[in-house]
């Protein structure tokens, strides 16, 4: 060991005894009172007993000078303006009305008299603590952070002490002074993980002026009530460090506690957590933190012992050090990480999951018929921009899925959500500004005479309540929709909700046949194309009339999704609403996949010419944050709830607000439109030129951020490739690529990227498309061989 090291080892304790302590703090501070001496590891600590109130009489080592003592002073006084309700000694000051005093003693060595407050309490390593115990400890360290975050002192990164966790590998040479051979292998074994796995990661968490001391002999509890903690002493080993390293210290095994250690640990980090919030990175390293503080422990008491084998011992044995690592060991980073993760309710780690288990629990509590994407559902537990991460330890280009509109976990909605969800989170019954805000900007983007919102929470309830409307409005049941639509799970939209052409409708409801110039009755070059689908709604009108059904509205999805994205011909649905108008009926327009810029504008029904009397929005309105949204004119608005009363509980309420006009800002500041429609492009124009390779690649259409591609064996006959699609999703999944398919014979690509993709997203998904259909036509080769 250096000889700064060494020096750090040596106690050096002021050679005072209590008859000169008593004269000094007499002759320094006025104060009489009977004296006790307290335990310190530099420093000489005396209780001053008197009648009305006791203090601390502190003597520091002669070797602390007015930088490190003033340090320790400055954090006390800024604590006491920050949080001055919090438990910590106060500095008194003395006959000169300063509160450090510099004095030479008889042994003729120069120190520092400070007098502080005495908290009275029992040290946590004498009570009978509970669980709550360790939360509020944790607590009380999070306030102290909070306190200190904005304190610093020239004196803070000088401060140099052997338990400061983040340079412990220093000392590992002195591991040789652990007499049992068995407990050495085991501290050295937990330095060596600390140097591989934890400490450059700590060296990059969050520093600030930490107490990084709050053991349980420092932390001080109510004997009546060991659950309240009254207070907290002893701050000579203050220094500038990891915020994980204050929490590391908390969880002390040689407190008189029946708890398990994993769970002080847990209750420790929540009760912190929930003051002073951590990190992700902070919470996976505090497991290996905790770790090698007490092989430091073990490490620092033997070499001093070993060291000033008769000198006075501030510690007996290493022993409590030695059986926490035992007990830690057994538990193992993996499992004790998970737990601690979800304690304080961070996403479940992408390492160490069963996932044969997870998947009996949710076919136990789920229901074995609850769907999920391939044959073995993917497991993910973490996402953003425009990729998932699975436990398998990959990242997967999110290709398919349209509810994160402007990408997962896009930073600026999170901020919104959680700000807002700190604040208040109430219904519409009550006044607040963020819906009107919010209803306001929504409305502003679309035609002028749809100027009122309903909200409620999913595009199922929203297309439900577009729907009750209508009815309400035209006194009339019946109503059209496209022959293999989806529109929501509710009762009545789940009739609504067909997906396939031979699926029997109701009476009541009446499907349009799918205008695929592609695949469908009339095809591409046929003489005036719109008009002949279009007279389809006709016979649809024509239709619901034999039954008895005049029609109230029809709901359409202007992108077709369901209908494999085909290329609507121009004119199509502005011939069709013309038909609708004519027979009394009302258009409700289901932007759930078609909105918010999908199509490279805000609407799809725009897009196409039509007029909307019902806008309908879930999804990504909220970017995965449950939202729905019916947008009408005033007068449908005041007349339905006025005959019906209508309320949400959850719908528009203060969260799902703040969530939705986070999108809006996204959306607006990054111009994620315009990059939809650009990139969109840019990946079709990929995929039609991969098709010259790739003969089972039939059709690409589209339009922004919205893609089809219908693969068929024969390129003339358009023969549906239905089980070659089917295998091309499990292909691009070996690729991490995520598509689904779509269309009544399930052989086309339904891409929905969100609209934050670029141009390098597009290309991983064109390579991975063409060397999966490589490997597809290698395989089909092979077989006809």
């Amino acid at each position: 060991m250096s000889a700064p090291e060494f020096r750090l080892f040596d106690r050096n304790l002021p050679d005072v005894e209590i008859e000169e302590a008593a004269e000094l703090v007499q002759a320094h501070f006025g104060l009489e009172g009977k004296l006790h001496a307290l335990s310190g590891e530099r420093d000489l600590n005396f209780r001053v007993d008197r009648d009305d109130s006791g203090f601390v009489f502190k003597i520091a080592n002669a070797e602390d000078g007015e930088d490190v003592v003033g340090f320790q002073v400055a954090a006390l006084q800024h604590i006491r303006e920050r949080d001055p309700s919090l438990p910590v000694p106060v500095m008194q000051p003395g006959s000169n009305g300063q509160v450090m005093q510099r004095v030479t003693t008889r042994s003729g060595d120069s120190h520092i008299l400070r007098l502080v407050s005495f908290l009275p309490g029992t040290p946590v390593e004498g009570a009978p603590v509970t669980q709550r115990t360790w939360r509020e400890i944790g607590k009380l360290m999070g306030r102290l952070n909070v306190a200190l975050c904005s304190f610093y002192h020239p004196a803070a990164q000088a401060n140099d002490h052997p338990w400061d966790v983040a340079k412990c590998l220093r000392f590992q040479p002195l591991t040789q002074h652990i007499a049992d051979p068995e407990a050495r292998k085991l501290v050295n074994s937990v330095f060596d993980r600390f140097r591989d796995v934890a400490k450059s990661h700590l060296d990059r968490t969050r520093h600030q002026v930490i107490h990084q001391d709050a053991h349980s002999g420092n932390v001080l509890v109510d004997p009546n009530d060991p659950a309240r903690v009254v207070g907290l002493i002893d701050f000579g080993d203050l220094l500038y460090g990891p915020v994980i390293a204050d929490l590391a210290v908390a969880p002390d095994r040689t407190a008189r506690s029946d708890d398990k250690l994993l769970d002080i640990i847990c209750n420790a980090a929540i009760g912190f957590d929930a003051e002073f919030p951590l990190h992700e990175s902070e919470i996976d390293l505090l497991f290996d933190t905790i770790c090698a503080r007490y092989a430091l422990g073990a490490t620092v008491v033997a070499a001093r012992n070993a060291l000033h084998e008769n000198q006075p011992r501030h510690m007996e044995s290493n022993a409590p050090f030695i059986e926490a690592l035992d007990e830690l060991m057994t538990i193992g980073a993996e499992t004790g990480t998970r737990e601690i993760r979800r304690a304080c309710r961070f996403p479940p780690a992408l390492t160490g999951v069963d996932e044969d288990a997870l998947l009996e629990a949710r076919h136990r509590l789920l229901g074995r018929n609850a769907t999920h994407f391939y044959t073995r559902p993917m497991h993910f537990e973490k996402a953003r921009g425009a990729f998932l991460y699975s436990t398998d330890g990959h990242r997967y280009l999110d290709c398919y899925n349209n509810v994160q509109q402007v990408g997962h976990c896009n930073p600026h909605v999170v901020r919104a959500i959680s700000r807002q969800a700190a604040a208040l989170n109430t219904n519409t019954r009550y006044l607040y500004g963020s819906i009107l805000e919010y209803a306001e900007r929504l409305t502003a983007k679309l035609a002028p005479h749809l100027d009122a919102c309903i909200f409620v929470n999913s595009g199922s309830e929203a297309n439900d309540i577009a729907w009750q409307m209508a009815k309400v409005m035209t006194g009339r049941s019946g109503g059209l929709l496209m022959e293999d639509a989806y529109h929501g799970i509710t009762g009545p939209i789940r009739e609504f909700s067909p997906g396939h052409p031979d699926t029997k409708l109701p009476d009541h409801l009446q499907g349009l046949l799918v205008p695929d110039p592609y695949r469908g009755k009339y095809r591409d070059g046929t003489p005036d194309i719109a008009e002949k689908y279009a007279a389809d709604a006709d016979r649809a009108i024509a239709g619901l009339a034999r039954g008895g059904y005049e029609p109230a509205a029809f709901m359409i999805d202007s992108a077709l999704c369901s209908s494999g994205v085909p290329q609507t011909p121009e004119g199509y649905l502005r011939a069709v609403e013309r038909r609708v108008r004519a027979a009394g009926a009302l258009m409700i327009c289901d932007e759930v996949q078609s909105g918010f810029g999908r199509m490279g504008q805000w609407w799809g029904h725009e897009l196409h010419g039509m007029e909307a009397d019902f806008v309908t929005m879930g999804k990504p309105v909220g970017n995965g944050h449950p939202l729905g949204v019916i947008v009408t004119r005033a007068e449908i608005l005041e007349r339905f709830t006025e005959k019906t009363g209508l309320f949400s509980t959850f719908g528009g309420n203060t969260v799902a607000c703040a969530a939705g006009n986070a999108v809006l800002d996204v959306i607006e500041r990054e111009d994620l439109i315009e990059n939809g429609r650009v990139v969109g492009d840019y990946l079709r124009d990929g995929l039609r030129a991969l098709a010259e390779t790739q003969p089972l690649i039939g059709d690409v259409r589209g339009t922004g951020m919205l893609a089809g591609i219908e693969f068929v064996t024969d390129r003339e006959a358009r023969t549906p490739a239905t089980g070659e699609t089917s295998r091309l999703l499990e292909l691009l999944r070996q690729r991490h690529v995520l598509v689904g398919s779509e269309g009544r014979d399930a052989n086309i690509l339904k891409l929905r990227p969100s609209l934050i993709f670029q141009r390098e997203h597009a290309d991983l998904l064109i390579n991975a498309l063409d060397d999966a259909l490589g490997e597809l036509a290698a395989a089909s080769l092979h077989c006809s061989h």
